[in-house]
């Protein structure tokens, strides 16, 4: 499918401004570059760190995912070195997590970060689309730990990544995850005085800047349908480990959920024995499901992996 998508450059100045981002590590695919992955590394790593832990991290046939999958070109953005406030240091941060026991505390710390990294993965997105001449189905955005927190905030943003062919995280949550569920549900309002619109809290404000550039296309009544009907609705694979010691299963779940409100079609799968107390990507099951995910993404072939 062809993406029409207003241009961006990366590294354009974002609405709040742009901090200072890493350098962007890129492995190029060794064969015929037929589809890019856009992944974010989780805090405290960088692209390059988060690219050589995930070749360790092979298949049951020995190989890793970058062998498995030769036409793919792989992007790993770094994150900038922000404040961390709980550790009171520097520290590699898409945006500052205050408590990942309760992600909702101190969430007025996340806002300026978490806004700025998901216009800057936008960015990146409507770069590869340019690479792949306009074909934005042949991309696949993703991310683990907090990465995929922002990834996942940039795919219910909507354009550019409403056009995304596949989208893949794992051991992640969402952040704001009670805000967006509300602003799901009264964006499918239609004129009706009987349902209460009221704000949910402080944070509304925020996810309506957020979700600056959700659209009717997006989550309004009926636009999941039709972008189904289009083929333009990114599949989405999300898995967790059920005994991961960082980011509970449980918040893994509510990400899964409010994904389905929003009317996307969700593959989920949990599992036990990952590395890092189960907050990694376990070796050899996940890293098999992974990559047969992205392969049916390649072939064009819709798997449900139950």
């Amino acid at each position: 499918m062809e993406a029409d998508i207003a241009p961006l450059e990366i590294g354009q100045e974002s609405a709040v401004g742009t901090p200072s981002f890493g350098p962007v590590h890129i492995i190029e695919s060794s064969s015929n570059h037929t589809h890019t992955a856009i992944l974010l590394h989780g805090r405290g790593s960088d692209g390059e760190d988060f690219a050589e832990e995930l070749a360790a991290t092979t298949t049951s046939d020995g190989k890793s995912v970058f062998e498995k999958l030769p036409n793919w070109r792989w992007v790993f953005p770094t994150s900038p070195e922000i404040w961390n406030a709980t550790f009171e240091e520097m520290l590699r941060s898409w945006f500052d997590a205050y408590s990942l026991t309760d992600v909702t505390a101190r969430q007025d710390l996340q806002m300026k970060g978490l806004l700025q990294s998901v216009e800057y993965i936008d960015q990146h997105i409507v770069d590869e689309i340019r690479i792949l001449s306009g074909n934005s189905g042949n991309i696949l955005l993703g991310g683990i730990s907090q990465g995929g927190a922002v990834a996942l905030c940039t795919l219910l943003r909507g354009n550019p990544a409403a056009h995304i062919g596949g989208f893949l995280a794992a051991s992640t949550w969402l952040p704001f995850e009670k805000n967006i569920r509300h602003f799901i549900r009264t964006s499918r309002i239609e004129d009706d005085q009987n349902v209460p619109t009221d704000k949910f809290d402080e944070y509304d404000e925020f996810i309506k800047v957020l979700m600056g550039k959700m659209g009717p296309d997006c989550l309004t009544a009926g636009g999941p349908d039709s972008l189904k009907a289009q083929g333009q609705r990114p599949s989405v694979f999300l898995s967790h480990g059920s005994d991961d010691a960082y980011v509970d299963v449980t918040l893994g779940r509510q990400a899964r959920d409010v994904l389905m409100s929003a009317g996307l079609e969700v593959a989920w799968r949990e599992y036990e024995g990952a590395e890092q107390e189960g907050h990694w990507l376990q070796s050899p099951n996940q890293m098999d499901d992974i990559c047969s995910y992205m392969a049916n993404l390649e072939s064009g072939i819709e798997e449900n992996i139950t």
